[in-house]
C-alpha cells in the first residue's frame, strides 16, 4: 500500500509560529519598552526628589537660617543640579531646567545682598517640580 502525504508542513509551522511565537516575542519587547519608561519616570522623580531634599530644609522651613548654611545649602543645591544635568542630559523639561539654571548661575549673593529671588521659596520649589 501506497498513502500519499499531502500535508503542507510550510502551512503548519507558519501557523505555528504566528500563533506561537510572535505573540510572545511581542509581549516580551512591549514589556522592556515599558519598563525602560518606568525607570525614566522614576529615576526623574529621584532626581527632583534629591534636589528638594536640599531646598527644602534650608529655604522652605520657616524658621530662621544662618547665613553660613543658606550659603552651604545653596551650593549643595547648584552643584546637585549641575552634576545631574551633566550626568542625565535632556532629562528634564528644557524650559524648566533653564530657568533654574539661570536663577541658580545669578548666585545666592548679588551685590553684597541676598537674591531677591530667594525669598520666593514656593516660587524655587515649583521650578524644582516642574522639571
Amino acid at each position: 500500500m501506497f498513502f500519499v502525504n499531502d500535508i503542507v508542513w510550510w502551512k503548519i509551522s507558519l501557523n505555528g509560529l504566528m500563533n506561537g511565537w510572535i505573540p510572545g516575542i511581542l509581549t516580551f519587547l512591549l514589556g522592556l519598552l515599558f519598563s525602560k519608561i518606568l525607570d525614566h519616570r522614576k529615576l526623574k522623580q529621584k532626581l527632583k526628589n534629591d534636589i528638594l531634599e536640599i531646598f527644602i530644609p534650608v529655604f522652605n522651613s520657616g524658621e530662621s537660617i544662618s547665613m553660613p548654611m543658606a550659603d552651604e545649602a545653596y551650593r549643595k543645591l547648584i552643584a546637585t543640579f549641575n552634576a545631574y544635568k551633566r550626568i542625565y542630559p535632556g532629562m528634564f523639561d528644557r524650559e524648566a531646567e533653564r530657568k533654574l539654571g539661570e536663577l541658580l548661575s545669578e548666585g545666592f549673593i548679588v551685590d553684597g545682598e541676598i537674591n531677591k529671588k530667594f525669598f520666593e521659596p514656593d516660587t524655587i520649589q515649583d521650578l524644582i517640580k516642574g522639571l
